[in-house]
């Protein structure tokens, strides 16, 4: 079936004379790698946005946030993020990176929540980063060229100080912040879009007003979500609502509820996440009636497709696709990072192992460590292989130390890439 949404916006980014100007640069900056050609450009561009469907907000184009919007400042600032200014694209398919695509800073432990699916609430230390600290750290990552910094938590805005650490991100990154919807006001939503947020992610678990709160263990969680979620559209962010969907919650019906009431209160986009084996689920017993097999990604994905056919709809993206071997795989520690709000450098947010601390080391040679060690894009889920193994070594005492991280990460390196990067090579 021809996705109409997709050829009519795609017809408009051909007659938009911004993204014609950010295609021709795109181009440009490739062409000198000898590897590189017009007809690996065209097939670039329709990796990138196969199974998307494409959102145009404020005269960019949001393809997949697993990227940067085109042609913001910070897609080429992704482009541009390879480890030597030569053979940029060579370097590219190959994940010869100079830093994350994306970093998440976990600017608090502090949450108003208690999710049953909690990635966050073991093992995190009380101390947390200051400010200024924050501050020097995104400009480290902005300088080795990180092209996304999110800010999670926790609760990123139970800290007061939280618009001084937004407006440090400067145009050469996309500024995002993650949220339950805690205390989002219009006037915090607009003062957030003033200091130079580009999207939030609120969580919206269900579309069932219980659901959503036995979840959170709040029985206001749901209406503080959807207010959030209007608020944030008010203010001119844009607005995803972002879901982890529990196993008994992947039929059609149940999703195409969600996403219509997400879209009704101002979401432009619906983010299906999965429970990832991290967290409080380490010491759950019936975890097959929790994590996905390969029969519920599958039918997620074919979900998510045919939703993104529906014009009323948001955009609708999976992690199940998103981070498949269909797809850009798994970023863990090579096109993602995450750091704790203690300092620790984690490969990703659901993976507590620290490659060192922050405030000991630059962020950039610690990046450049764990890496090396990472290796390249993963084709599954590292998180789901490795963390019981992560858990076991540490026996209570978290986050993993570098030496024994540094060994599960050397011997976990993916032989294989995922499929966005082999129809490239």
């Amino acid at each position: 079936m021809v996705n109409m949404h997709k050829v009519t916006m795609l017809m408009k980014m051909a007659v938009d004379k911004k993204a014609i100007k950010g295609m021709i640069k795109t181009y440009r900056i490739l062409k000198e790698d000898q590897a590189f050609n017009l007809m690996k450009y065209v097939k670039m561009m329709t990796s990138m946005q196969k199974g998307e469907k494409i959102m145009k907000h404020e005269g960019e184009y949001i393809i997949s946030t697993f990227m940067p919007s085109f042609p913001s400042e910070s897609f080429f600032t992704n482009i541009r993020a390879v480890k030597e200014p030569k053979d940029i694209f060579t370097q590219q398919i190959y994940g010869k990176r100079s830093a994350p695509i994306s970093s998440y800073l976990s600017v608090t432990h502090k949450c108003p929540n208690n999710c049953v699916y909690c990635s966050a609430k073991i093992g995190q230390a009380e101390k947390e980063l200051t400010a200024e600290q924050w501050i020097r750290v995104i400009k480290d990552l902005q300088n080795m060229k990180t092209s996304i910094i999110g800010l999670t938590g926790g609760e990123p805005l139970v800290r007061e100080d939280i618009f001084e650490i937004v407006k440090a991100i400067d145009q050469r990154s996309t500024a995002m912040l993650f949220t339950s919807g805690f205390n989002l006001t219009l006037e915090r939503a607009r003062e957030l879009k003033k200091n130079g947020l580009f999207s939030i992610g609120i969580s919206l678990d269900s579309h069932d007003r219980e659901g959503h709160n036995h979840n959170r263990s709040d029985e206001r969680a749901f209406d503080m979500a959807l207010t959030a979620l209007q608020n944030a559209r008010q203010a001119g962010l844009y607005v995803m609502a972002q879901t982890v969907a529990l196993k008994t919650n992947l039929g059609k019906d149940q999703l195409f509820k969600l996403f219509k009431l997400a879209g009704d209160n101002g979401a432009h986009e619906v983010k299906l996440l999965e429970p990832i084996l991290s967290g409080k689920l380490l010491n759950e017993e019936n975890l097959d009636q929790i994590l996905y097999n390969a029969a519920n990604r599958k039918k997620l994905i074919d979900i998510q497709h045919k939703a993104n056919q529906v014009k009323e709809f948001p955009k609708i993206s999976t992690f199940a696709y998103t981070e498949s071997e269909a797809k850009f795989g798994c970023g863990a520690g090579t096109q993602h990072a995450y750091i704790s709000a203690s300092g620790d450098l984690y490969p990703c947010d659901f993976v507590p192992m620290s490659f060192g601390n922050v405030t000991e080391n630059s962020v950039k040679t610690l990046w450049q460590e764990m890496n090396a060690v990472m290796g390249t894009p993963k084709i599954g889920c590292f998180a789901q292989k490795i963390n019981k193994e992560v858990y076991r070594k540490a026996q209570g005492n978290l986050p993993l130390d570098k030496e024994r991280s540094t060994e599960i990460g050397l011997n976990n390196q993916s032989e294989k890439f995922p499929q966005y990067y082999r129809a490239l090579q």
